[in-house]
């Protein structure tokens, strides 16, 4: 559709600087609109003369390419677009959205049928990543997998974003692996609802020399997060038993079995992620401790309320659990969570 049509087809849009200005006139004639119109051009003049417009630091920027700060106009019009009718980032993807339609790399070529900043994203992100997305399918420790429900642990940086697309989880940032190389030390676990199209992640940290020696409670959390990255319950997910079974199993901190992400990298990818983290937790030499008689009374009075939390802890699963069992510690969980989430009563 052509620009032409486009006007004709939503009049509203078009208007012109002068149409808006004279909003602003309260005559019928708009007689005095001229006196707006002199003072934005001596306004613009003395911009174009003076620069008078900042322009934004951004390495790369895809708008440069088509619109870049050369003009008090062109500047008008970024700044107007970009920060108040969509985004710079809304505008920059669009930018790059065009450029890989006209490549013909775009899955969804039909323009008319993009009703959403959503539908671009997906699009935009598939095609620069549709090479990724394909190794990334080996690039994972399956744990579990039927018609619906897949249960993985993502052995790289990116398998993680891959199968922590459309989520929100620091894991699966596009810009930062770091987040995902520290959560490696311990267990981090993907669960993908493949028919409705749900993600939760689920970490449990495992404490080195150092953390076992002046840790707080929180490093033993089993923590569980939705798409929306915000930590949850994890009674909260609706999985089925049979998944919270082996997800409570993996994360058993007591099993022979329970390893952490990192120790099933390849050779690239540990040494990726000492660029990241420094030394791995196996190749550090845990130091010579001594603590003193007051410390150890310390930390004996303290240990037990380290241990109090409002979150649910993994329940210790054997490897041959019966499914009568596997509802006991279900129940188990609930009362747990009814408990320490009851309200308090009303005092008059």
């Amino acid at each position: 559709m052509g620009i032409k049509k486009l006007k004709k087809e939503n009049d509203i849009l078009n208007m012109t600087l002068i149409d808006m200005l004279s909003k602003f006139d309260s005559t019928k004639t708009k007689k005095y609109t001229q006196f707006l119109v002199k003072m934005f051009i001596k306004k613009t003049t003395e911009g174009q003369k003076n620069r008078g417009f900042e322009r934004p630091f951004r390495e790369n920027d895809p708008l440069d390419n088509v619109i870049p700060y050369s003009s008090w106009e062109n500047a008008l019009i970024r700044d107007y677009i970009t920060d108040w009718i969509f985004s710079h980032g809304d505008m920059t993807r669009f930018v790059e959205f065009t450029q890989l339609m006209e490549k013909g790399l775009i899955q969804e070529n039909d323009i008319s049928k993009y009703d959403s900043w959503e539908m671009l994203e997906i699009n935009l992100f598939e095609a620069k990543n549709r090479e990724m997305f394909k190794k990334s399918k080996k690039e994972i420790h399956r744990i579990f997998e039927d018609e619906r429900y897949l249960v993985l642990k993502p052995l790289t940086y990116t398998s993680s974003c891959s199968y922590g697309y459309q989520t929100k989880w620091c894991t699966a940032m596009m810009t930062d692996p770091a987040y995902f190389y520290n959560h490696s030390r311990g267990i981090l676990i993907y669960v993908i609802d493949k028919k409705e199209n749900v993600k939760f992640a689920f970490y449990k940290n495992i404490p080195d020399y150092f953390e076992l020696e002046h840790s707080e409670h929180e490093n033993y959390i089993f923590k569980t997060f939705n798409q929306e990255d915000k930590q949850i319950d994890t009674i909260q997910t609706g999985l089925p038993q049979s998944i919270l079974e082996i997800i409570l199993r993996e994360t058993n901190l007591n099993l022979p079995t329970t390893t952490p992400n990192y120790k099933l990298f390849s050779n690239t990818e540990k040494e990726t992620m000492r660029l990241y983290v420094g030394r791995l937790p196996d190749e550090t030499q845990p130091p010579n401790i001594e603590m003193t008689d007051q410390e150890m009374i310390i930390r004996e009075e303290t240990t037990p309320m380290m241990s109090v939390t409002r979150r649910i802890q993994p329940v210790e699963v054997p490897l041959n659990i019966e499914t009568d069992i596997v509802d006991d510690i279900l129940k188990d969980i609930q009362e747990h969570f009814i408990k320490n989430y009851e309200e308090p009563d009303q005092q008059p």
